[in-house]
């Protein structure tokens, strides 16, 4: 199955140029960017049917060209987002439901067999974006594509939202080096994680989600599973944890959302010390972790949008995936 692995991170406009002269793209740049317009249109009924299968549907204009995409559930923790995707050329700019009925998940082929949804399905809302690409190479074969994405959602005819971010894409080999970037990159030009995909965006105009508290959830223990499993499963849960209570504390000064931050932070301290692993980046927990406990609102949000916060995250994400000796 294809499985599209990226880390999303907004960044101000302004700031975009700096990336065409950054050190460390020039350092594994491959050929030359690339900028074009994509215009992406998504498409549900108005019942809003995909959204509530946990599926998309894209054409994309790119290039001359046009281009489908569906998309399943996925997770977004720590900024990065993992789902399943399968993207198609077409000839013309609508949905073909002929490659849709040769996906290889029987799930998607069934939602879209559905002839009533097939006529159902309508553009909702679009996406106009200038994006320029950078595919970038290391030594142990791994292939990343950045790509700097400039422009609006558009619901009917209106701009509702100004899209400003980067993405960090990994086409093959070790996804470390994907956070390695990011924290490359945050050392020159302010950078903030981004779990919202565009198509979440999107739908919000449909169907806003009310903010609410996030508790712990736990990690389910089989007979097979290894300590070290149990580690890296629950050292993402706390991460997982910690972020989903952030906009709660943000928006609506939830003193309750703080603790459940404080609690992600204490359990995730708890699992470090338990394995003594080498490596996790102790003090700016530790510092996080004092700043949650005074349980000061003021001093929280302002820890929280913070770049130290920012690089906290991305530190976490690259030490958790370069699978820290236990």
């Amino acid at each position: 199955m294809p499985n599209e692995i990226e880390l999303k991170l907004r960044i101000s406009e302004a700031d975009g140029p700096r990336l065409n002269d950054h050190q460390v793209i020039r350092q594994h740049l491959v050929g030359e960017p690339i900028t074009r317009r994509l215009i992406s249109t998504y498409y549900d009924t108005p019942t809003l049917t995909l959204l509530d299968k946990k599926t998309s549907l894209r054409v994309r204009s790119m290039s001359g060209g046009w281009f489908q995409a569906v998309k399943s559930a996925g997770k977004s923790v720590a900024g990065l987002h993992q789902r399943m995707e399968w993207e198609d050329i077409l000839s013309t700019n609508a949905p073909d439901f002929n490659k849709i009925d040769k996906i290889s998940d029987p799930n998607i082929v069934e939602i879209f067999s559905d002839a009533t949804l097939r006529d159902a399905l309508k553009p909702i809302f679009t996406t106009d974006m200038m994006r320029t690409e950078w595919q970038l190479s290391y030594d142990d074969g791994t292939t990343l594509e950045l790509a700097l994405d400039i422009g609006d959602l558009i619901v009917g005819e209106e701009k509702k939202d100004r899209i400003e971010e980067i993405e960090i894409e990994l086409k093959t080999g070790n996804p470390v080096h994907v956070f390695e970037l990011a924290l490359e990159l945050q050392k020159d030009i302010p950078l903030t994680i981004e779990n919202i995909s565009k198509a979440q965006r999107g739908y919000a105009y449909y169907r806003p989600e009310p903010l609410k508290i996030s508790t712990a959830k736990s990690i389910k223990i089989t007979s097979n599973i290894s300590s070290e499993q149990i580690f890296e499963q629950t050292a993402w849960e706390c991460v997982r944890h910690l972020q989903s209570n952030q906009a709660i504390v943000l928006e609506n000064q939830s003193i309750e959302g703080i603790k459940q931050m404080q609690w992600a932070v204490q359990r995730l301290e708890s699992a470090i010390l338990q394995v003594q692993s080498l490596g996790a980046p102790s003090n700016e927990i530790r510092w996080l972790s004092h700043v949650l406990s005074e349980g000061d609102v003021s001093k929280v949000k302002t820890c929280l949008i913070s770049q130290r916060y920012q690089r906290l995250l991305l530190s976490l994400g690259a030490w958790l995936l370069a699978k820290p000796n236990l």
